[in-house]
């Protein structure tokens, strides 16, 4: 679901006007690291900006889970065993990606891998029945995308005569920037989830308490993976909208000081940080969300 955002335009035309004058093409350049510098010190400050909390399923091997991992997150299927983590499990057609959703015992359930069905490529969630016949469409399949993309798409899946709607979502995993929490199940809609303890080291997330499944589901603040800018060379012209005026303020400030000259006010500064943080308690994600995210480790809910 989309978040609310302003564009970098805007930013630039409040800089401006707060400095009182025009800047140039160098002068924006730098004005862009300013920019960046102040959307980091606003995600650092807090774990519960909305759009960048997860709750998702990952794998638990050797008693670790990583960081980064290569598997997908399929859930919202009417047909609900199909929902679930599917991990990579090497190439499959045309030597594109596939991935498998195993059970507890590590038998292979569902498969999400793209297969050529003398239409055009297509990718499937199918069930695994033993049988396959390489280069057909898989026997078992579930939903069926006509997207011929080189990895799993994420939108665009359809019914097959053995699926029940609605399709799926298909979500590649997020990078975790900052563990929070996890649980054995799917906390929210599965009763009997229970929290489990946790730490961070070199290896990754240690799970210490006893876990009789390789997968868990973790709450984690993912990376801040964007660049804003003016959308060319890479960067994101999409600006969140809770971080717009610090971001602005911060920026006019930290170049007025450059150039010896302040004309921004410190606190006018001090307010957009504290109205950016208060959101989060006006949306309720404190008492709805942070306050169950407790374990021995990650166990801090402030938003300051």
């Amino acid at each position: 679901m989309a978040q609310n955002t302003k564009t970098w335009d805007s930013l630039v035309a409040l800089v401006e006007a707060r400095v009182g004058h025009g800047l140039s093409a160098s002068e924006l350049r730098h004005v862009g690291s300013l920019a960046n510098s102040a959307a980091l010190t606003l995600y650092d400050e807090t774990p519960w900006w909305e759009r960048f909390l997860v709750l998702e399923p990952r794998t638990v091997e050797r008693g670790y889970v990583q960081f980064t991992e290569d598997s997908y997150n399929v859930y919202g299927a009417g047909t609900e065993e199909v929902n679930g983590l599917y991990v990579r499990n090497g190439n499959g057609y045309d030597s594109t990606p596939q991935y498998t959703m195993y059970d507890s015992d590590g038998e292979e359930l569902y498969h999400l891998s793209k297969s050529e069905d003398g239409l055009g490529d297509y990718w499937y969630i199918w069930e695994d029945t033993g049988f396959a016949i390489p280069g057909n469409p898989p026997l078992g399949a579930v939903y069926v995308n006509t997207d011929s993309a080189a990895t799993p798409p994420l939108t665009g899946w359809a019914t097959t005569n053995d699926g029940e709607a609605p399709a799926p979502l298909v979500q590649p995993l997020s990078e975790i920037g900052e563990y929070i929490g996890h649980w054995n199940g799917a906390v929210f809609t599965c009763a009997g989830a229970t929290a489990g303890t946790a730490y961070p080291d070199q290896n990754g997330i240690r799970i210490t308490n006893c876990n009789a499944s390789d997968v868990v589901y973790v709450a984690f603040k993912k990376t801040l993976d964007d660049t804003y800018g003016d959308g060319e060379a890479g960067t994101v012209s999409d600006i969140p909208a809770e971080w717009f005026n610090f971001m602005a303020l911060q920026t006019a400030s930290a170049w007025d000081g450059s150039q010896e000259r302040p004309t921004v006010r410190v606190k006018d500064i001090d307010r957009a940080w504290d109205q950016a943080l208060l959101k989060i308690n006006r949306q309720g994600i404190y008492n709805n969300i942070a306050s169950r995210f407790r374990t021995y480790y990650g166990c801090d809910v402030s938003v300051r």
